[in-house]
């Protein structure tokens, strides 16, 4: 069962209201994908769009034994909290959800989705959440975007733009009020290239055409853009002057992506630099990170600043500690953090990853960090353990580290990497996430192998979203 599905089971009644009916309904919670939560006599309803405090109409359009999705056909009485929304495509894209929101109400809402989350799934009573960091200007903060291209009924055959909700029905957008400015720019040096010269867009159903996604990715202080076009082809038809129009539209490199596999993987696995670098550079406070095409990073260089600084405070330093980063991407928060340890050992899946981790490493003058490639759940019971003559790392005492910074993808941690945490006694745990059931279901998981947690601080990464990243603390035995 899914983090969501697990969070929805938690929340739900045992009636059942029937498919294709209307009923009036109160608008009393969100939830982290955005909806609404009411009930009609006891079965709870998620309704998109709708706010707490709203009393809607609503269609139901999907029922389930203990639960059921709606829409709103009326807003009866509106929330306090709605206002008008600035996107003339908000009620149809699935970029985000609550531009009809007032953004107090927003950091509100998601203390409390996470909240629930750590009560419902993670068992905790009274969890220490503090309110959530917000931003001072919640607008145009998306370092990073993928748009689709998909086939299209119109004029030209193809369409470039975002899924709605829940769906692949492309909305295209001439504007957004969360991406980065230079985003929009890009997308129509690309239409008007496809047109020019006929390119097809990818067909998921056939596994025809060329195009199928563009990736951008914005540097807030180089002000450098990467465009990566991932194709279903080896190269494109006349690639080198379409570099040079994305030049012109600010792109600093442009990169291709070949993806021929039957699958709707945004990136392939192979790259080729079509122009510039193949990165850009992004600084968080006094760390530069430079950023490949298949590397993580944060979407939001503002909020990720926060976010860092928190963490290092949750984690306590002393000068003296060993670091293990679980999920260490681009090096993230342990470049951030590596002034204040004696050491820090870095372990992603994605060996790009690794590489620009060690370039950053290098980049910044850091050499207290050691990088391995491999699955956190293979590696790190490896690297805790007596010993290994397979590992990359010399097996010692120093590699028991006193801190572990664990920064899963959304479907959170595998349950041995936390078991073998669990069994090696480690100390501190500083816990970032960007899906809050997840996190509460691993919180669960060490909380029964001894670990209590101390402070949550929730980040407001993704303004205008249901979506919420936490930095916390968990120690074994609570605070000594």
């Amino acid at each position: 069962m899914t983090g969501f599905n697990a969070y929805l089971e938690s929340l739900v009644q045992s009636m059942t209201v029937e498919k294709n009916t209307q009923h009036i309904i109160e608008i009393e919670s969100v939830t982290a994908k955005g909806f609404g939560v009411g009930n009609i006599d006891g079965f709870t309803m998620f309704v998109d769009g709708a706010l707490p405090g709203d009393r809607l109409k609503i269609h139901v359009l999907k029922s389930k034994s203990r639960y059921g999705f709606g829409k709103i056909i009326e807003i009866l009485s509106p929330s306090p909290h709605r206002k008008e929304s600035p996107c003339p495509v908000f009620d149809r894209c699935g970029g985000c959800q609550w531009q009809n929101c007032e953004y107090s109400a927003q950091l509100s809402f998601k203390k409390q989705i996470v909240i629930d989350a750590l009560e419902r799934i993670g068992g905790v009573k009274n969890p220490p959440v503090a309110d959530v960091l917000g931003m001072l200007k919640p607008i145009n903060y998306r370092n990073k975007a993928v748009f689709p291209i998909v086939p299209h009924d119109n004029e030209h055959g193809f369409a470039i733009g975002m899924f709605s909700a829940r769906s692949h029905r492309i909305v295209e957008i001439e504007n957004c009020n969360i991406q980065h400015p230079a985003h929009v720019a890009v997308l129509k040096v690309v239409k008007k290239y496809m047109r020019r010269n006929k390119i097809s867009p990818y067909n998921e159903n056939t596994h025809r055409g060329i195009m199928r996604f563009i990736m951008v990715r914005t540097s807030l202080s180089t002000k450098e853009i990467m465009v990566v076009l991932t194709i279903n082809a080896d190269k494109l038809h006349v690639e080198d002057k379409l570099a040079k129009d994305l030049e012109g539209a600010g792109a600093t490199t442009v990169v291709i992506s070949r993806n021929t596999s039957k699958n709707n993987l945004v990136l392939g696995s192979h790259f080729r630099v079509l122009s510039g670098s193949g990165f850009i550079r992004e600084r968080i406070g006094h760390v530069t990170y430079q950023i490949s095409a298949p590397s993580f990073f944060q979407i939001n260089p503002v909020q990720t600043k926060a976010l860092y600084e928190t963490a290092v405070l949750q984690a306590g330093f002393k000068g003296c500690e060993t670091v293990l980063d679980a999920h260490v991407g681009a090096g993230g928060v342990s470049l951030y953090a590596a002034k204040h340890a004696k050491k820090i050992i870095g372990v992603d899946i994605v060996q790009e990853a690794i590489d620009d981790g060690e370039k950053n490493a290098a980049l910044n003058n850091i050499t207290n960090m050691q990088f391995i490639c491999g699955a956190a759940e293979e590696v790190v019971p490896k690297l805790i353990s007596s010993c290994d003559s397979q590992s990359q790392l010399e097996i010692d005492s120093e590699n028991i580290p006193d801190i572990v910074f664990l920064d899963p993808p959304r479907k959170g941690c595998d349950p041995a990497l936390l078991n073998a945490l669990i069994s090696a006694n480690i100390k501190k745990i500083v816990y970032i996430s960007c899906d809050p059931a997840t996190f509460a279901r691993d919180v669960k998981i060490l909380a029964e192998g001894g670990y209590v947690l101390e402070t949550v601080q929730p980040v407001d990464m993704f303004p205008h979203t249901g979506k919420v990243e936490v930095t916390a603390l968990l120690q074994k035995g609570g605070t000594e």
